[in-house]
């Protein structure tokens, strides 16, 4: 956020800027503190007599972690003074100023079509903020994603068990990580006809598999 210029006329690319990018879920950002209070746009609020501006960038901070993508804004003023929440376009031409400080045209492509549009980017704290907040959002996603394959290669190799499945094949964490990531793929259920199916499909398992009642006598 310090030393940063004022907005120029040519749209710039800063991080990759893409529509999907998006952090609306999440209902918190990290704010640097230290950066924040050290930074040349408190210090240009209040020698200008602006103090009320700090608020209102704040605001548009916020504002900006819902949009699409994630901590850019629309570069029109009646959206922008819209998510300021200014009652009419006087008072948000009188904030302007200091309140977009730091941010700049910046292009964001739609992966869709190729295209791309103008929004507003912020090349330094902001950008910081997104960056850091995709990364948690990057962690999380593979947690979980390694959770839901956990609980998935649990249950099948409960169904072959109980099918009566050779045990070493069982055991075969290979070839159970390729039936779990199978039924991830396909959204079938974790059935004993779909995991019999699937053995098909997947490994070429021809072998006898030993009815689920008569597994069960056993």
């Amino acid at each position: 956020m310090d030393d940063l210029i004022e907005c120029p006329n040519a749209p710039q690319d800063i991080w990759p800027l893409k529509r999907g990018d998006t952090l609306s879920s999440h209902d918190w950002f990290p704010f640097f503190t230290h950066r924040f209070l050290g930074s040349s746009f408190v210090r240009r609020c209040r020698v200008t007599g602006r103090r009320e501006d700090i608020g209102t960038a704040v605001i548009l901070w916020a504002e900006s972690m819902r949009q699409d993508p994630a901590g850019t804004l629309p570069p029109g003023d009646l959206d922008l003074a819209d998510l300021a929440h200014f009652h009419c376009m006087e008072e948000w031409q009188q904030a302007k100023e200091n309140v977009l400080y730091g941010w700049v045209p910046v292009l964001v492509e739609d992966p869709r079509t190729g295209e791309f549009e103008t929004k507003l980017g912020h090349p330094g704290m902001i950008e910081d903020i997104v960056q850091d907040m995709h990364k948690r959002k990057k962690g999380r996603d593979h947690a979980r994603e390694a959770q839901n394959l956990a609980t998935k290669k649990f249950r099948i190799r409960d169904k072959m068990r109980a099918m009566g499945v050779d045990e070493h094949i069982v055991s075969d964490d290979r070839a159970v990580t390729a039936l779990a990531e199978f039924f991830a793929q396909s959204g079938l259920y974790i059935t004993p006809d779909n995991v019999r199916t699937a053995m098909i499909e997947v490994l070429g398992y021809t072998g006898k598999v030993t009815p689920i009642s008569a597994a069960r006598e056993r």
